[in-house]
């Protein structure tokens, strides 16, 4: 039996690394979750707690396609869909004029239900409580 030196998790032979961002006041690589990512960890925010990540365009991820996001900024942030796209997370428009709000130190579990419906959202405190449903404002 091989042993493995890593510790990023294992699920059925298949290690996922969380991918590393950092939110900003502008859409690009840096803050830009890539399409199938299942684990991501926002380590900071470049300004303030209104910097964000951005999830992938709906189109590049299958139904049920699901993003854990580790709220590890040392601040809040915020999380949108790709500028101008009009694709949702818990049934609001967050292309830029509304957003999903990260509290850090919690983690944030995402699933894409499909390209009409959009994403689905929901946290869960660092005691693995979940916490109340957040509307994107």
């Amino acid at each position: 039996m091989a042993v493995s030196n890593s510790l990023a998790p294992k699920m059925d032979g298949v290690e996922y690394t969380p991918f590393t961002l950092i939110a900003a006041a502008a859409q690009g690589t840096g803050n830009s979750i890539p399409p199938l990512t299942k684990s991501v960890k926002v380590t900071g925010v470049a300004n303030d707690a209104n910097d964000f990540v951005v999830l992938p365009s709906l189109a590049s991820c299958p139904d049920g396609h699901e993003i854990t996001l580790l709220c590890s900024a040392a601040s809040n942030f915020e999380l949108r869909t790709p500028a101008t796209s009009a694709e949702e997370i818990n049934s609001e428009d967050c292309d830029g004029t509304k957003e999903y709000l990260c509290t850090d130190t919690q983690v944030v579990k995402i699933v894409k239900i499909n390209n009409t419906i959009g994403w689905m959202a929901h946290g869960y405190s660092a005691i693995g409580a979940v916490v109340t449903a957040v509307v994107p404002d």
